[in-house]
């Protein structure tokens, strides 16, 4: 069916055929065991495995592979060779009389060419390439830890929900326990109705907030799904937010730890093999002010046979060759080879700014990082302070209350300070957590604790 146009404007094109997009390719994609818990690490491996932009830099990585590979060839001769087949059948005149002539040839050939010297030109282009192709690895490492930052990002938002779920689950009992009390309270006497509806507020509120920290759960699992290549409808199990230990202290300065990321952050390195093509570029520039030798020769065999009319036939065969050596030098161009010069210098001086403008950002990511990771280890404790107080404070005024000498509005109060507390503390550990691995990947420290390995 022929391809045709949308029918107006204001109408959706249908396609003529079923289009849909093709399956990844066999062997890419890592299945999830829905029954086993997963840790980091092996999310992290699963994450590289599935993710399509590790494929995606591969594949560029390969192909600077192959233009280093073509650069090379030209330090190499060219050999070619044809077979030439061709036949006539003419009239020519003599003497007043057009007679037929047939002409048959076969000449096979082979040839070669080899630029001798040539001031460099092939040596910057190899450099070049060489030069793009460590550019191309660096940055498929870059990609191989923005995915390992990205997973470790989406694992420590899921552990962060259910923990807060955790604690919404321990807020609601509490709520329900207090309830119980004030309800049992009022048939007793001792109660008064206003109570009760306070109690039974908290503990829909309580229900409330679980079922939105259950929410914000499904949330993370679907994003840390997005990460890893996988259906958000598959299950993956991890190991809970208590079961993960906890940095207390940065054991560097952030003066090391930036001078650190300099020669770490693979977009840095990129950005130092891309001014190392720029050099190469203007060398070969340079090369082509001077002249090149080149040295070409060919080799071929003759087979000729020929007939006239009224005449006998005739064949002749033989071997023939030619070579030659060939200066070729550039006297003028019009400022061609000028500008091309100009415009390589520039462009390297570009890069260099550019770097100077990433090691800049690096500075400063890193500083805000290693600042994010002391106040968010300043806060875990402060948090596990709060908390060791708000649940001790719910325990005196709950037994207080059972006394009859505090009253239901301070229990509630009691209640609602320890659950803001749980969720607090949950919230800190894991925001040091995700500060300790932002520090490791401003710093480009990822790389060193997953070591990326030579496929996506």
């Amino acid at each position: 069916m022929p391809q045709t146009v949308p029918a107006a404007p204001s109408a959706v094109w249908k396609p003529p055929g079923k289009f849909a997009a093709s399956p990844p390719p066999a062997g890419f994609i890592t299945a999830i065991d829905p029954d086993k818990t997963y840790s980091l690490a092996e999310l992290i491996d699963i994450g590289e495995r599935n993710n399509p932009d590790t494929r995606i830099v591969w594949e560029r990585a390969m192909q600077e592979a192959a233009q280093r590979g073509i650069a090379r060839s030209a330090l190499y001769p060219l050999v070619t060779t044809s077979v030439l087949l061709e036949g006539s059948r003419d009239r020519i005149l003599i003497n007043s009389i057009f007679i037929q002539q047939d002409v048959a040839l076969i000449q096979p050939t082979i040839s070669l060419s080899y630029t001798i010297f040539d001031f460099g030109e092939r040596a910057s282009q190899i450099e070049a390439a060489e030069a793009n192709l460590l550019a191309a690895d660096f940055a498929f490492n870059e990609t191989h830890e923005q995915i390992i930052y990205e997973v470790s990002a989406g694992y420590y938002q899921l552990i962060s929900a259910q923990g807060e779920i955790s604690a919404a689950e321990a807020t609601l009992t509490n709520a329900q326990t207090v309830q119980s009390a004030a309800e049992e309270r009022l048939k007793n006497g001792v109660a008064t109705l206003p109570d009760v509806l306070e109690a039974r507020a908290s503990t829909a509120q309580a229900a409330y907030d679980l079922e939105t920290a259950r929410g914000a759960e499904r949330l993370a699992r679907g994003n840390l799904a997005g990460v890893l290549g996988i259906s958000p409808a598959i299950a993956v199990h991890v190991r809970p937010l208590r079961e993960t230990a906890l940095p207390s202290v940065l054991e560097q300065s952030v003066t090391d730890a930036i001078q650190r990321s300099f020669g770490q952050r693979p977009e840095l390195l990129e950005q130092q093999a891309r001014i190392r093509a720029a050099e190469a570029d203007i060398k070969g520039a340079r090369s082509r002010y001077y002249p090149s030798l080149t040295f070409s020769g060919s080799a071929d065999y003759q087979g000729l046979f020929g007939k006239q009319e009224g005449s006998p036939s005739a064949q002749s065969s033989g071997a023939t060759w030619r070579a030659q050596m060939n200066l070729s030098w550039t006297l003028f161009d019009g400022g061609r080879r000028r500008n091309d010069l100009d415009r390589a210098e520039s462009a390297k001086r570009e890069a260099q700014a550019q770097l100077n403008g990433l090691q800049n950002q690096a500075a400063v990511d890193v500083w805000n990082a290693y600042s994010d990771v002391e106040t968010a280890v300043a806060q875990q404790k402060a948090a596990a302070a709060l908390l060791d107080a708000a649940d001790r404070s719910y325990e005196a005024a709950t037994e207080a209350y059972g006394y009859g000498v505090r009253s239901l509005i301070d229990v509630v109060a009691a209640q609602r300070a320890l659950a803001q507390a749980r969720t607090a503390q949950v919230v800190a550990q894991t925001r040091v957590l995700t500060a300790v691995t932002n520090f490791a990947f401003q710093t480009g420290d990822l790389l060193r604790s997953s070591a990326a390995g030579g496929k996506p």
